[in-house]
């Protein structure tokens, strides 16, 4: 695949399938339909009979707005709460009526309702799987004791999981892809469709689309003329099922002039619409105006938005309430969070520094790692030791100045020789048990390692990790001082492992960062090979979760207590991850899980620098504010200047030489993420985990961005079994191939040449965020520029993959604009 990250001189192709495995129904779950029959029978005079049948049926119409409310508000509500709407308080009131019966009747087994998995046979949803949840309504209207009225109603609720779509998205869905793009997946947005594709072989649809919208051919979503851009090649879309498979017997191209709207959304309608999407197509392309519906989120009408799903609750919030349940912090069984402080732990965690905690595990003497016969510092710089050139550049900031400090608590002074951490920050890990306690295990796995060596493992590569072969996650890495590749020809380099239960083997560890040019650089600019300049917004700091050591600590290889979690609940597990260290409260006082840097984007700034003004498609979260509280503490990790404030030297732009200070330097602001290694099928143990007997499936959930390296659930061979059903869900999910280097990302970080991709293959479900779209700049040098990447570039990649294929099998859900990773998309030099 060329995932458009190259210009259309390098082609490839891309392969989108829908994942069909019912994974994890109750984690999301979009709309719910109801399908009924009715009956009634009638006693009285005509008149009285009459009044009492107007009654019953304002009664059954109130029963089935009950219903639907609390479907609306309750992920998956039990048979209680169903039937409990027939109570007296919730009947309607009218003068002269009572009603001697008025309840909700449904099977059920321990309170959970008897569901039954089908496919919908009829509607704009046709085809579609859900679970089907059968339910009586019974009511009687009696008028003054003269006539009354008896109707029952057999009402089928339809659950319909959204991982069964090839695309689903919430906002505005668009396709305008330069390499040949097959899409094999049901495609369904809330918004409108833009389809367009530049390349002669077309873009090629299996299923079938819905859109709420419009559905838009003479437009890109930035405003773009889709004819004089040259993107108006063929899209094929099948005229009955299976139309476009094969030798293609029902496959038309929908043409630019047979959109719904002859130009932009905003333009006029298409007289001729209702005829091609009806007739023409036979129902395979629909909108609003033939019969597409919104299918929205149960719980949004709780007060919740879309990206809530990933977000920690806020204090005091009942995780059994419609909003709690739905959020996959609660529904988790393991948790990796950290975090500024132990108090928004919740008083737990461990420190991340070479420090006494008093009251707490006390790591100031290292981290005894099981099997190594020594204890592991955490990373700390001091540039006395060695070669000063190796370490952070600039000296640590006073005393006094870290006692106003606000953003990232250091350990309290002195500071001998100017040592400062380039570790911080407190880390909890738990795990849910199958009585639903929760369980604290962070000792157990820092002290199966938070260390590696130069490159992360991957297995089925041949890369093992020789320093914490069984550690979960990590944290650092061995220094590589002159950034060349090998640890034995700099100064002090060889030294680590050898002093690893000595006080000096602190000094011999850089923070796990990466450089995302998305992220850091305000537009699609290569400085060219050899330039190590970047942005500080762009350095990303990871945790690594290796999902090789994940399965053997749940399977009980390793470790002690993995055999313990609960894997019945969700039918497998469910790991979530949040990493809030440097995040800075907003203006209520709350950290929320947003970068909090807004003025980003700037579109009628050439330069990209910042405007101090809020311009539309950079207000991500809606509220209708210029967000830059995340800009507070930026640059503090990297810059020679004042530290602990708001300064000039915390913009996002502001750039650092990325080789030399970047790379291994500490992180001080909201730049934070996951990222997933050794998942490949390969990887000794199979891949990702499932629950014990090889059943059930594995989903990583994150308020952060998600990097996933390499093959995952997959391996060089191809997507094989026996594998995990397995998902994805985060504010945005990056694909980096087996070929990906931490190291290389900082040595001429704006030049995508110096990155090149191989060809990997990725099969898991991906619920993630999307940038906004805007109008295309007077100033940009591409007709690119503005657009959200589309569907081809929702997975993101940071690689140049011209000669590569990235083969992706599973589902992709768009649910909301990403407020971690708020980088524009670029298509074509960085």
């Amino acid at each position: 695949m060329k995932p458009q990250y190259r210009k259309e001189s390098q082609r490839g192709v891309i392969t989108v399938a829908a994942l069909l495995l019912l994974i994890f129904v109750s984690v999301i779950v979009f709309s719910m339909m109801f399908t009924s029959s009715t009956e009634t029978q009638l006693s009285g005079s005509d008149a009285e009979k009459s009044i009492a049948y107007y009654a019953t049926e304002a009664a059954m119409e109130k029963m089935m707005v009950d219903l639907n409310d609390l479907y609306t508000t309750r992920l998956a509500p039990n048979a209680a709460m169903i039937e409990g709407l027939g109570n007296p308080a919730l009947q309607p009131t009218l003068p002269g009526i009572t009603y001697p019966e008025y309840t909700y009747t449904v099977p059920n087994v321990g309170g959970v309702p008897t569901t039954e998995v089908r496919t919908i046979s009829g509607g704009p949803n046709e085809g579609l799987i859900a679970s089907i949840i059968p339910i009586t309504l019974d009511v009687t209207a009696r008028r003054l004791g003269e006539a009354e009225v008896k109707m029952r109603r057999n009402v089928e609720v339809a659950l319909i999981p959204v991982f069964q779509f090839g695309i689903f998205s919430d906002t505005d869905l668009s396709y305008f892809p330069g390499p040949n793009f097959d899409f094999a997946g049901r495609v369904h947005t809330n918004g409108n469709l833009f389809l367009a594709t530049s390349n002669a072989a077309g873009l090629v649809f299996h299923s079938k689309i819905t859109a709420v919208g419009e559905v838009i051919r003479r437009q890109l979503s930035n405003g773009v003329d889709t004819i004089a851009d040259g993107r108006d090649k063929p899209v094929l879309i099948p005229t009955a099922p299976a139309g476009c498979d094969g030798a293609r017997p029902a496959c038309r191209d929908l043409q630019e002039n047979e959109g719904s709207k002859q130009f932009g959304p905003t333009s006029a309608d298409n007289p001729n619409w209702v005829n091609i999407s009806t007739s023409t197509y036979n129902g395979m392309i629909l909108n609003g105006d033939t019969g597409a519906r919104a299918l929205t989120l149960p719980f949004v009408a709780s007060g919740l938005r879309n990206i809530d799903l990933v977000r920690i609750p806020p204090a005091g919030e009942d995780p059994l309430s419609p909003a709690g349940a739905s959020r996959l912090y609660n529904q988790a069984q393991i948790r990796v969070l950290l975090a500024n402080t132990q108090a928004e732990l919740g008083g737990a965690g461990v420190r991340l520094a070479n420090v006494n905690t008093p009251g707490y595990t006390n790591y100031a003497n290292g981290v005894p790692v099981v099997g190594t016969g020594a204890s592991y510092f955490f990373a700390d710089a001091n540039p006395t030791v060695g070669n000063p050139d190796w370490d952070p550049l600039w000296v640590h900031p006073n005393n006094a100045d870290q006692t106003a400090r606000g953003d990232f608590p250091l350990p309290p002074g002195p500071y001998p020789n100017g040592v400062w951490p380039l570790l911080d920050g407190y880390l909890l890990v738990q795990y849910r048990d199958s009585a639903g306690n929760w369980i604290d295990v962070t000792d157990e796995w820092l002290q199966l390692g938070f260390a590696r060596g130069l490159n992360a493992p991957n297995q089925e590569a041949g890369i093992t990790d020789t320093i914490h072969p069984n550690a979960i996650i990590r944290l650092q890495f061995r220094a590589d001082r002159n950034d060349d590749g090998d640890l034995a020809d700099g100064v002090g380099e060889t030294t680590a492992i050898t002093v690893a239960g000595s006080a000096n083997s602190r000094y011999m560890w850089y923070p796990i960062n990466l450089y995302d040019t998305r992220e850091g650089e305000v537009r699609d600019t290569n400085l060219g090979a050899g330039n190590p300049s970047c942005s500080v917004a762009g350095i990303i700091n990871v945790v690594e979760l290796d999902i090789r050591n994940l399965t053997r600590w749940l399977s009980g290889a390793i470790g002690a207590r993995g055999t313990f979690v609960d894997s019945a609940a969700q039918n497998g597990y469910i790991l979530y991850f949040s990493d809030r260290r440097g995040a800075r409260p907003n203006g209520a006082g709350d950290i929320t899980g947003e970068f909090g840097y807004e003025d980003n984007i700037n579109p009628t700034v050439a330069a990209g620098t910042p405007n101090n003004a809020l311009d539309a498609p950079e207000d991500v979260n809606d509220n209708n504010a210029l967000d830059v509280y995340g800009r507070w503490n930026l640059g503090d990790g990297f810059l020679v200047a004042a530290q602990g404030g708001d300064t000039a030297a915390d913009r996002f732009d502001s750039r650092i030489d990325c080789r030399a200070v970047g790379r291994k330097n500490r992180v001080s602001g909201a730049r934070r993420a996951l990222k997933v290694i050794n998942g490949s099928l390969a990887n000794g143990v199979g891949g990702p985990p499932r629950a014990p007997g090889g059943a059930g499936g594995f989903s990583i959930a994150s308020e952060n961005p998600v990097y996933v390296q390499g093959n995952y659930n997959a391996s060089n061979a191809g997507f094989g079994d026996p594998h995990a059903a397995s998902a994805v869900m985060a504010d945005t999910v990056t694909l980096l191939s087996r070929n990906w280097s931490d190291a290389r990302s900082f040595r001429d970080p704006t030049n995508v040449g110096n990155r090149p991709a191989l060809t990997s293959y990725y099969r898991m479900a991906v619920a993630a965020g999307k940038n906004k779209s805007f109008p295309l700049p007077g100033w940009a040098p591409t007709t690119e520029y503005g657009l959200d990447g589309g569907t081809h570039n929702f997975l993101r990649y940071l690689e140049n993959w011209g000669g590569q294929t990235l083969y992706y099998r599973g589902s992709l859900v768009s649910l909301y604009h990403s407020e971690y990773g708020v980088g524009i998309y670029k298509c074509c030099n960085t």
